[in-house]
């Protein structure tokens, strides 16, 4: 009678073991199924995302070739504005020999001095005549000495 005893319980744990199994495998299908339709989902996401950042990235790569030709004139100022620059200041160191001594006899060899005596048929335009004003905002384009540009737009 023990053995019939035991043999039922094996058999009742065995079911029972087998119902919570084919319950655990309905869950698991289950959390599968939306798991499948939450990628699907991100996946459809993500693809308008990514179509999105390729539009923007089309866009930009436009506006960039379209400011290509701006920058390029812009280095080309700057060039010539280096070039202007250097022919003024080689122009603007000329030595002094038309300056009258001084009461002590000596003469002077200053470079603004030297600038001074020149007439103005040799220089039309010098920097110091140049006054610019802090209260009117102006729109400025330097050259560096390394050959770029700084433009500044106010």
């Amino acid at each position: 009678m023990i053995i019939k005893v035991s043999v039922a319980s094996a058999s009742v744990a065995f079911v029972c073991l087998a119902a919570k199994l084919i319950q655990t495998l309905g869950e698991t299908q289950r959390t599968i199924a939306e798991v499948r339709n939450s990628v699907s989902g991100l996946t459809e996401e993500s693809q308008r995302l990514i179509h999105s950042a390729n539009q923007v990235t089309d866009d930009i790569k436009d506006k960039i070739k379209s400011f290509d030709p701006l920058l390029e004139s812009a280095q080309d100022v700057g060039e010539v504005i280096h070039s202007v620059t250097d022919t003024v200041k080689r122009s603007g160191i000329i030595p002094n020999n038309e300056a009258p001594p001084s009461e002590t006899g000596t003469t002077h060899h200053h470079p603004q001095d030297a600038a001074s005596t020149v007439s103005s048929k040799d220089h039309p335009a010098r920097t110091s005549n140049f006054k610019s004003s802090e209260d009117a905002p102006v729109n400025t384009i330097r050259s560096k000495q390394n050959g770029g540009v700084k433009i500044r737009l106010n």
